[in-house]
């Protein structure tokens, strides 16, 4: 066992209110606020991504300090006896600047546009890491590693410097062709100042080697914790047929994925138009990321109401079903009354809503631009379709719906290898690793 200091974009817990509203909800607090004080309906753990995962890692670890962006939220919780979450506010004006650049990134590494530079914007996101190092700093003396994670982060290490351990997780496409020169090299430079780079799949992995980039770097697949998931009842899935319209018989088609034209929705609706399959609706679950509404442009808002109107011109709007956020347990339910999940990205970090699938036994049918991709053998847990080909994706479909039973039945052994046992034998070493170059001997 031992201590780490986590710094995610994205916090582990949303809360609905913000620090004023629950000051005078209950209140004065004395500080760390012990997240058992509130009502379960003042707050929520994070449902997805990076987040998600990371939750799955904290009861292996003795102590866990944890830095996030919070705007508006208490400066500090604690949720346990050594659990630690520390929020970042950031006054409106550099949120919104610290978005655009880290939105410049997310833009280039997933193909969808060019990001011109600005220096107003590159101050917000480097005082934004500023502030996250130093906050991480405060907990040298109970920290053995510091784990940072993904592209909104990536000068932490730098300013962490020699002072203690620092392992970057990469979580988005590393494809160099993808990138300006000046983003490009961003982001290597950037990765210098890790003692470790972790990427999510090989082929970024190969990325960095195209390039000649001298750096500690290794590949471990995100994961997820099968432990948090649980098979819905007959009750739960007829309860989500009904919220849902959907039929005794209709066959479901499920997309889970943010709201966001980078996850290419609108690449599943068009193959829905060309399915020979009538009796089929498609389920988007989804809405914003956690960012999403600091330029004040409704990204998602935008993107689902393009999303309804292409639906509305192909004339299949009455199938295709937009259910907006949704709970654990409704995800749950809705995966269990599934009989396909798409991963339609034109291009993907990895997916890891595919392995959710696979522990309930569900195919895929995935994108050749999706790191999980490296996953999916043809035919058995599913299918891989080439990137943005939308009658390609119609004729998997079509094939899994024929037959989904006998696709189904090797799904789920897939799931060991996006498992968080799995995941976390890999970082032991590499925590070992990086712990054992500062003098660290730490029993792993």
């Amino acid at each position: 066992m031992f201590s780490v200091s986590i710094s995610t974009q994205t916090p582990p817990v949303r809360f609905r209110y913000t620090y004023r509203d629950l000051m005078d909800k209950y209140g004065f607090f004395e500080l760390p606020i012990e997240l058992s004080q509130l009502d379960s309906s003042d707050y929520y753990f994070s449902v997805g991504g990076v987040p998600k995962m990371m939750l799955s890692l904290i009861n292996k670890f003795n102590k866990v300090r944890w830095v996030s962006l919070g705007p508006g939220y208490p400066p500090q919780v604690k949720y346990g006896d050594q659990r630690l979450f520390d929020f970042i506010d950031l006054d409106p004006e550099n949120l919104k600047n610290y978005t655009r650049y880290k939105e410049g990134i997310y833009n280039e590494s997933h193909g969808i546009e060019k990001y011109e530079i600005k220096p107003s914007e590159y101050i917000s996101y480097a005082d934004y890491n500023w502030i996250s190092a130093k906050k991480l700093l405060e907990f040298h003396n109970d920290s053995d590693v510091y784990f940072i994670n993904d592209f909104q982060l990536l000068l932490v290490g730098g300013i962490i410097g020699p002072s203690a351990p620092a392992i970057l997780w990469y979580h988005i496409p590393f494809v160099p062709e993808n990138l300006s020169p000046r983003i490009r090299d961003f982001i290597v430079r950037s990765f210098e100042g890790y003692d470790y780079v972790i990427l999510s799949t090989k082929r970024d992995l190969e990325g960095l080697l195209r390039i000649g980039a001298k750096i500690n770097a290794r590949q471990v697949y995100p994961f997820i914790d099968t432990s948090t998931l649980r098979r819905g009842s007959k009750g739960e899935v007829d309860k989500v047929k009904s919220k849902y319209n959907i039929g005794k018989d209709e066959k479901v088609i499920t997309v889970v994925a943010r709201m966001d034209p980078m996850k290419s929705q609108d690449v599943a609706i068009m193959a829905l138009k060309k399915i020979k399959e009538s009796n089929a609706k498609l389920l988007l679950v989804g809405n914003g990321s956690f960012t999403s509404g600091a330029l004040g442009t409704n990204k998602a808002g935008n993107w689902v109401r393009k999303l309804q109107s292409l639906a509305s011109n192909l004339g299949v709007d009455k199938k295709v079903v937009f259910t907006g956020h949704v709970s654990d347990e409704e995800l749950n339910a809705i995966y269990e009354a599934s009989d396909v999940i798409v991963l339609p990205s034109r291009i993907e970090g990895f997916g890891l809503v595919v392995c959710e699938g696979w522990f309930f036994e569900k195919p895929a049918i995935v994108s050749s631009g999706a790191g999980v991709s490296e996953l999916v053998i043809d035919g058995s847990n599913g299918f891989v379709f080439k990137s943005g080909n939308y009658e390609e994706l119609a004729e998997k479909i079509d094939i899994v719906l024929k037959e989904p039973d006998k696709y189904s039945r090797l799904s789920r052994d897939t799931v060991n290898k996006c498992n968080v046992e799995y995941a976390f034998n890999q970082l032991k070493d590499i925590f070992a690793q990086a712990m054992k170059d500062y003098g660290k001997n730490v029993n792993l």
